[in-house]
């Protein structure tokens, strides 16, 4: 199994968030920052290239088998990379960061919320962040797949419903939830199929569905994202997702 969101997507949709993220938290040359459930290490990247060479970029993720590649990919930024696995039960502790954040990875981290991990690792004075798509307002992108999937194979996607993921209520208690707004680019549906479906888990999902079955679902996307799709197929769709910041002080 390979990264959770693979390069189309993590070009299409998360690097441009990334470096809105980033920036929000102000990231500073020689700070250290931590790129929480790191997946691909998209966000790690913008960091690495915020705390320059005399700055630190610590990457966690649940899945042992992503660090090596993340590590590698933010090393090229210059900073100082360490990597660490973490697990639910033993959610780290270790690291007292400057600057902590996750990358609309929240529903792929099982055990206590994110949030409080995120917290935890910020020493004092420092920030948290933790990116989720706006759940009054959810991406068309994948708004669409997850549609195209109930309609035309009955298919709940276990992989879409963690992507869309956020806090609850009493999680952000305290939070200040801020909006993030982008554009997602795809160059057509080719593209857009690749990005969301093929370099994702959601393929092994599909699986054991008919062939067929993919081409009515590419078609159901197709039909959703008209009002983003220009007519020569490339697609260019309005997103807005919320970045939870910690309260002012960091962990105390």
């Amino acid at each position: 199994m390979g990264p959770r969101y693979g390069r189309l997507y993590a070009n299409a949709v998360l690097r441009p968030l990334a470096e809105q993220v980033t920036d929000a938290l102000d990231v500073r040359q020689g700070q250290t920052a931590c790129d929480l459930i790191c997946d691909s290490g998209t966000l790690g990247l913008a960091l690495g290239a915020a705390v320059g060479h005399e700055g630190h970029v610590v990457l966690i993720d649940s899945d042992a088998a992503l660090l090596p590649a993340a590590s590698h990919e933010v090393s090229s930024t210059g900073c100082a990379v360490s990597a660490q696995v973490a697990e639910a039960e033993t959610a780290p502790d270790d690291h007292r960061c400057d600057r902590v954040a996750s990358l609309c990875t929240f529903g792929f981290w099982d055990g206590v919320s994110l949030l409080d991990v995120a917290k935890r690792m910020t020493h004092r004075g420092g920030r948290a962040a933790v990116l989720t798509w706006d759940s009054a307002n959810p991406p068309a992108h994948e708004v669409a797949l997850d549609v195209a999937l109930r309609d035309v194979a009955g298919l709940e996607s276990s992989f879409l419903t963690r992507c869309l993921a956020g806090p609850d209520a009493a999680e952000a208690l305290g939070w200040e939830p801020v909006t993030l707004h982008d554009v997602v680019r795809f160059d057509g549906i080719n593209v857009y199929w690749a990005a969301m479906v093929l370099e994702r888990p959601v393929a092994h999902e599909l699986d054991h569905q008919p062939g067929d079955s993919a081409q009515a679902m590419r078609a159901a996307c197709v039909r959703a994202l008209q009002p983003w799709t220009a007519p020569d197929g490339t697609m260019r769709i309005p997103v807005r997702a919320t970045l939870w910041c910690s309260p002012p002080g960091g962990r105390g």
